[in-house]
């Protein structure tokens, strides 16, 4: 059997499992459904336990099947994702060796170096892995550390905007509150405050700012927000004015505080770097599947809630948009909870948590929640995680606290006394697995991840590894508060005139301003334009309207306009000024302009340029009857091509399960019988069987089929091969009729799984991405869906800095 099988059938190879001792007697590797995983994850385990391994190498399969995931960080552990060498070679691992360690085992950095490359190769051998699998796991994704608030890694700006969720979330009374609450929470928190939704003033005005722009859809800054606490849009909150409620002396008191934060140095790098845009984080443009580290060690505990609770409320609003689906699309993986989901307290980012357990299995979003200590966890959220992973405890109340959890979460379907056995004499590395997708709890011990374990990185560790690297997002990163200078043109070099130029009555003229303090502003002229672009095909079920402003500048020797070379206007011609301020300058007009009379024939040209080159350009996969949606981004079709063949290949792979189901069982109740009438002759049968080296393949068809068991030993009656049923059956005469029943029955289950592999690996093949092509085509407009066509002359306000000296 194909060795990779298990990855194209979206199953991660996480360890192999152990027998109830503890005892790996050649037991098989443990594989399991990454589809499981959207019924979220906890992994339980003290200090030592081997719990940041066991996320790693979850995090890696995710990877290799082709699945984005979001990391929070908050110890530094998780950076060592990027710490994966495929040569393997000792330089690659000299500048992360810690030279304490090295000294410690008396030994040179360079030797303990070669020491750490062997041992990475070794055991990556002992696991079934090679240095291919690094090299494409590496080729399958972009990993990047984002360092909100720190240019260490990658900065994200998080204090610029308050971005307006989606209308699917503003629609949804619950979550479109609870989004509000813990935003105005959060924020209120980084300044001190402990506002309480129901008494708090300082909570109930933010909210209900929020509640105002957001229900319009309108993102805020923080300039504006703080400009609404000074000067709010309503003048009543309840039944109480404004003033009586909050006087505004009171609210310039909270507003100075807010203000605090953006005038605050500390907060600098809170205001730039990569947007929160969920899409863009968890893919690239193309449509590749990205790993977000976000590591946030180097904060404080107020800022990291904040952070934390920011970053919940805008993947719920990124998981609102998309479409349901039964598969895993992406993780989200925390590796300390604690603080952020206790039991009794209600911090900030409890709520949104809580929510994303609650909803986010239904949009293919899987969450995995790491901790040392199972008090960290409000077991109010245990119903809503399905699969527990547990390693060794610090105390026995510790046991016994997962033991009510996990046993009082299977609805009885666990037994109290097994899970229990396997808690009490685990290592390091070992775990329990329960799930509600297994019919039994399970003790198996983790793989050999494919990433250098270093341990936690520091600030210059990451400040190290992000120099040099493409970092994922930074499309469009730009610091919030820079001001973005107009342009120059080359023709601006014309002395400055008092009074504007004279133009006839029927041009219409505009003012764009800066807010720049300037005695004497400056202007230099545009031809501005706009129009109304409809779309339609109703075959297609598209009718859509765009909004088109462009201009051009009108330099001393401008003729004709080229619309062709036309730029973007600024903003739209309705937020223009309609006067300039007093003492204005203006630079000359070219005469062509001075003597028209009126815009029309520009504005009959201009429509002509839109009839010829408008296009609504749309995406398409033929075979599968998919196309894009208008405005969609060719990365983000490739996204959704992605999720449609995986979806429908999980959906494909469950139907070759059932179909083969039922052959396997009966395959398998025979064989047990046969070996069971051994049995009785020969004692030590199941000794010899049980220490036959079970296969991949067998855990492949194991985890693809399922079992009606997982104990080990039927995989290992499963797997057994002919000679030693052979061998046992020699042992005694009489047992010749069952060493054939058998030998027949075992080439009757290894002809199944041949058969199974070969439809497993088409089926794979079959719903590559790879393997479909993506057109590309356009929607024309009609001479009669080009309307609302407005040409203005558009004088812009120069900012001074880069004015030209006036003649």
């Amino acid at each position: 059997m194909d060795p990779q099988l298990y990855e194209k059938l979206g199953l991660f190879y996480l360890g192999r499992q152990l027998d109830g001792a503890g005892q790996p007697p050649a037991q098989p590797p443990l594989l399991f459904k990454s589809k499981d995983f959207t019924t979220h994850a906890a992994i339980i385990g003290m200090t030592g336990s081997g719990k940041t391994g066991l996320g790693i190498g979850l995090i890696e399969e995710a990877i290799l099947d082709n699945i984005p995931s979001i990391i929070i960080d908050p110890k530094g552990d998780m950076g060592n994702l990027l710490l994966a060498f495929p040569e393997l070679r000792p330089e690659d691992f000299l500048p992360w060796i810690d030279p304490a360690d090295a000294a410690r085992k008396e030994m040179t950095v360079e030797a303990y170096a070669d020491k750490t490359a062997r041992e990475w190769q070794e055991g990556l051998q002992g696991w079934g892995q090679g240095r291919e699998r690094i090299a494409a796991m590496l080729a399958a994704t972009t990993m990047t550390i984002y360092t909100p608030g720190s240019g260490n890694g990658v900065p994200v700006s998080v204090l610029s905007s308050f971005q307006a969720p989606a209308a699917e979330v503003v629609g949804d009374t619950d979550t479109f509150n609870a989004l509000v609450n813990s935003t105005t929470t959060s924020l209120l928190a980084l300044i001190g405050v402990e506002g309480d939704p129901l008494q708090s003033r300082e909570h109930i005005l933010l909210s209900s700012i929020l509640i105002h722009f957001w229900r319009q859809g309108e993102s805020l800054t923080l300039e504006s927000l703080i400009g609404n606490i000074v000067n709010p849009p309503f003048t009543k909150v309840g039944v109480f004015p404004l003033d009586t409620f909050y006087p505004q002396s009171q609210r310039m008191t909270l507003a100075m505080s807010l203000n605090g934060l953006l005038a605050s140095p500390t907060f600098a790098a809170w205001l730039q770097g990569v947007p929160l845009d969920i899409q863009r984080i968890l893919y690239g443009d193309d449509g590749r599947p990205r790993t977000a580290i976000f590591s946030i060690s180097h904060l404080s505990d107020s800022e990291r809630m904040f952070f934390v609770t920011t970053l919940l409320n805008q993947i719920i609003g990124w998981m609102r948009r998309q479409s349901g689906t039964s598969s895993l699309k992406a993780l989200l993986y925390m590796d300390e909870i604690f603080g952020y989901f206790p039991p009794t307290a209600n911090p900030p980012s409890k709520r949104p948590m809580l929510l994303l357990l609650k909803q986010a299995r239904a949009f293919g979003l899987g969450v995995v929640l790491s901790t040392q200590n199972p008090v960290d966890l409000d077991y109010k959220g245990l119903a809503n995680i399905g699969t527990w992973f547990v390693g060794r405890l610090q105390t026995s109340q510790d046991q016994e606290r997962v033991l009510d959890g996990i046993v009082g979460a299977s609805e009885g379907k666990l037994d109290r006394q097994q899970v229990k056995g396997m808690l009490s004499a685990m290592k390091g590395r070992q775990f329990v697995l329960t799930s509600a997708h297994l019919d039994v709890p399970l003790l198996f011990e983790t793989r050999w991840v494919l990433s250098y374990l270093r341990g936690p990185l520091s600030a210059a560790d990451i400040k190290r590894l992000s120099q040099g690297r493409p970092a994922g997002g930074e499309e469009g990163a730009t610091p919030m508060n820079a001001v973005v200078a107009a342009p120059v043109p080359a023709g601006a070099s014309a002395g400055l005139s008092d009074h504007p130029p004279l133009v006839a009555q029927g041009i219409e003229q505009l003012y764009l301003l800066h807010n720049l303090a300037t005695e004497q502003p400056a202007f230099e002229p545009w031809l501005a334009a706009a129009a109304s672009i409809r779309f339609y095909n109703s075959s297609r079920n598209i009718d859509i309207v765009e909004e088109k402003t462009v201009r051009l500048y009108l330099h001393e020797n401008f003729s004709t306009p080229d619309w062709a070379s036309a730029e973007e206007c600024p903003c739209p011609l309705d937020q223009c000024a309609l006067q300039a301020p007093t003492n204005s300058r203006y630079y000359p007009l070219p005469e062509t302009v001075v003597r028209l009379k009126d815009l029309g024939g520009l504005a009959r040209s201009f429509s002509d340029h839109l009839y010829h080159n408008s296009r609504l350009e749309l995406f398409r996969v033929a075979a599968l009857k998919l196309e894009s949606r208008p405005g969609e981004q060719l990365g983000d079709f490739k996204v959704r091509l992605a999720d449609l063949l995986r979806e429908r290949k999980d959906a494909e792979v469950e139907k070759l399960r059932q179909s083969y189901a039922a052959r396997q069982k009966r395959l398998e109740d025979r064989l047990d019988a046969a070996m069971n009438r051994v049995e009785r002759e020969k004692a030590d049968v199941v000794a010899k069987t049980a220490d036959t080296v079970i296969s991949f393949g067998a855990a492949v068809l194991g985890a693809f089929l399922g079992r009606r068991a997982v104990s080990a030993t039927t995989v290992s009656k499963a797997a057994t091969g002919i000679r030693s049923a052979g061998r046992v059956a020699r042992e005694k005469g009489d047992v010749q009729r069952a060493e054939v029943e058998v030998q027949q029955l075992q080439q009757e289950l290894n002809g199944l799984g041949v058969e199974v592999e070969a439809k497993a690996l088409a089926l794979a093949d079959t719903f590559n991405p790879e393997h479909y092509t993506v057109e590309t085509f356009a929607v024309k407009p009609r001479r009669s869906d080009l309307f609302n066509i407005r040409l203005a002359l558009l004088w812009q306000m120069v900012p001074e800095q880069v004015m030209p000296a006036a003649s």
